[in-house]
């Protein structure tokens, strides 16, 4: 019988973030129908990482302090050279290069970001790896937004980029403590709309446009709950105090199990704008019933909500504010489009659904594709 083919899957890092929570979640799913799954990172391990090592999923650290560290790419082809399929999840230029030179392995990449207006250097980096995706690899995107953005920043026409959405699971996110003792650890008060927000705090990610809705709101009985930590924190706890809101605004920090404070939170929004390819954070918060506000021009994030259905799509910051107050004081409406939203993302981005789509990836360019049928 054939063995099944090893599997690389490359990232720069393990730490948190949502493509790293994505990978993770895939890892998982693919060694769970039986297939042999190593992750590689440019750098160190990190957060998911050390989760996937602590369930005995081989982690290869390089150990690059930048893109540019030609010494440690070179000694990575013969890592690679192990591998019959290996999967990148981010644009490594010295990687990608040194992966083309191995004949048997079968490449892939897959885009995780929207919309950037990068610098000139960088998009002379991003245009070498476009031409050794276009020579060698099978290119897919995690959301229509993504394979927008890799099909114009690497010159890939569209229609040969395929779009392979996150899958999550929803169990990780069961919450591991009592909600009563989060609320207590928040100082939260017990009257208030609890609306909130999760991730990486970026300039992109627009949630000062959340801090000045909870000012715009000032007479009614709401609080606002950001989780995550991010070079943009600083500047965001300053505007909380210039506006007044210092016993308003939570900034709960970075938190391992998110879950355990989305269970808090009545109304959920990432306000992020184009740069966002898939948002897990969105997804996620819909997966456990809260209803969810995005705007319009936030990129992939527009493909998990039917507007006033399962959450809805904003144009402008009036009408932000606007969908706010209305799920603030409509206790019966947040019930309805939370109910909406997880019954939608759980069928969409099912873990299920992202292993077979990934599995027909790689059976695609496999001359034996049946190793790869599921255990």
């Amino acid at each position: 019988m054939t063995p099944p083919p090893a599997i690389a899957q490359v990232l720069w890092s393990m730490g948190i973030g949502g493509a790293e929570r994505a990978l993770y979640q895939l890892v998982r799913g693919l060694r769970a129908q039986g297939l042999q799954v190593d992750v590689l990172v440019s750098s160190i391990a990190g957060l998911y990482g050390d989760r996937l090592r602590a369930e005995g999923v081989p982690i290869i650290e390089l150990g690059q302090r930048s893109g540019l560290d030609v010494a440690v790419a070179r000694r990575a082809r013969a890592i690679l050279a192990r591998y019959d399929v290996i999967h990148f999840h981010s644009a490594d230029l010295l990687l990608v290069r040194e992966a083309t030179q191995l004949g048997r392995s079968k490449l892939f990449y897959t885009h995780r970001a929207g919309r950037f207006n990068y610098s000139a250097r960088r998009a002379l980096k991003y245009e070498a790896v476009g031409h050794f995706l276009r020579k060698s690899f099978s290119v897919a995107a995690n959301t229509q937004q993504a394979a927008h953005a890799a099909s114009s920043l690497f010159r890939i026409p569209l229609d040969e980029i395929q779009v392979v959405y996150n899958g999550l699971d929803f169990s990780l996110l069961d919450p591991t403590r009592p909600r009563e003792e989060v609320r207590e650890e928040l100082g939260l008060p017990e009257s208030s709309v609890l609306i909130g927000t999760s991730g990486n705090i970026r300039n992109w990610k627009r949630m000062d446009r959340l801090i000045e809705a909870v000012a715009a709101l000032s007479a009614m009985p709401v609080h606002c709950v950001i989780v995550g930590d991010g070079p943009e924190r600083p500047a965001l706890e300053r505007l909380r105090d210039r506006l007044g809101l210092g016993d308003r605004v939570t900034f709960a920090g970075r938190k391992k199990h998110v879950g355990d404070y989305l269970q808090v939170l009545d109304v959920f929004t990432l306000p992020s704008g184009p740069e966002e390819s898939f948002g897990n954070a969105a997804v996620e918060a819909m997966g456990v019933g809260l209803p969810t506000i995005v705007f319009a021009d936030g990129g992939g994030l527009t493909e998990h909500v039917v507007d006033g259905e399962t959450g809805f799509v904003v144009r402008d910051q009036v009408e932000f504010v606007q969908r706010l107050a209305e799920l603030v004081q409509d206790e019966q409406l947040r019930i309805s489009i939370g109910g909406s939203a997880m019954e939608s993302v759980r069928h969409k981005y099912s873990l299920e659904a992202m292993v077979d789509r990934h599995t027909e990836l790689y059976r695609g360019r496999l001359r034996e594709p049946e190793v790869l049928v599921h255990a």
